[in-house]
């Protein structure tokens, strides 16, 4: 009895006695990723720094999911309407994976994340970064691109920083061009595979929030060539 308890505030920090921050969000079917001392949001992919305790908080947008990342900490649901937290550390320097392992819904499955852990100065130089507002595109695809994801429905769910596109029901496409994956893991994130997900995201996960938009060939190019250069 005494080893539990005082097991308990090593496993756990106390919700009232620590801030938290990072807040995770558990979406059907992504995870969202908000540092919170900054205007940092990322999707899929959390970053944190080797050997520092990071405190975490988990909630969810819509039903129960369960944030697990087996290597670096235990269980622990993100319930809507309720916070949860947790200690996570990764002692060295690599790339965590981590998953949804409460059934959520038609695309549990597909409910992936990775963690990234970079040492501390690679850790601060990467948040700083995430906090650059991106380069506007020159003339050209790009450039059609941007103006095609903005005047489309695309930014009723999106945001993407420095842009006026700052929905969040789906994931923050700041950075969509770094992520290694797709759909939460249902694609390696490659210029093939970035523009049949555009071209009908319903064929490949079917049951996601994204709808197919019916987009020419020449628009998927056009967004595409735009979202390559978000980093």
């Amino acid at each position: 009895m005494i080893l539990t308890i005082n097991a308990i505030p090593k496993v756990d920090p106390a919700a009232a006695a620590t801030t938290p921050q990072i807040e995770v969000r558990g979406h059907q079917w992504w995870w969202e990723f908000r540092y919170l001392d900054t205007n940092v949001v990322t999707a899929n992919e959390l970053v944190i720094p080797v050997g520092q305790p990071m405190r975490i908080r988990v909630e969810s947008d819509d039903v129960i999911h369960c944030f697990w990342v087996p290597q670096l900490a235990r269980k622990i649901d993100a319930i809507p309407g309720w916070s949860n937290h947790i200690w996570l550390q990764a002692d060295k320097p690599g790339t965590y994976q981590g998953r949804c392992t409460e059934y959520c819904g038609t695309q549990h499955a597909w409910m992936n994340f990775l963690v990234r852990a970079l040492p501390p100065d690679k850790y601060t130089q990467w948040l700083a970064g995430q906090q650059v507002t991106p380069d506007e595109p020159a003339a050209g695809d790009g450039l059609l691109g941007k103006q095609l994801f903005l005047s489309a429905t695309c930014v009723d769910c999106h945001a993407v920083r420095g842009t006026a596109a700052v929905a969040n029901i789906g994931p923050d496409l700041t950075d969509l061009a770094s992520r290694e994956f797709l759909g939460s893991g249902v694609l390696k994130n490659t210029p093939a595979n970035l523009r049949l997900w555009l071209k009908n995201p319903q064929a490949l996960k079917p049951g996601c929030k994204m709808p197919n938009f019916n987009l020419t060939d020449l628009q998927v190019e056009h967004v595409a060539v735009w979202l390559e250069s978000l980093r």
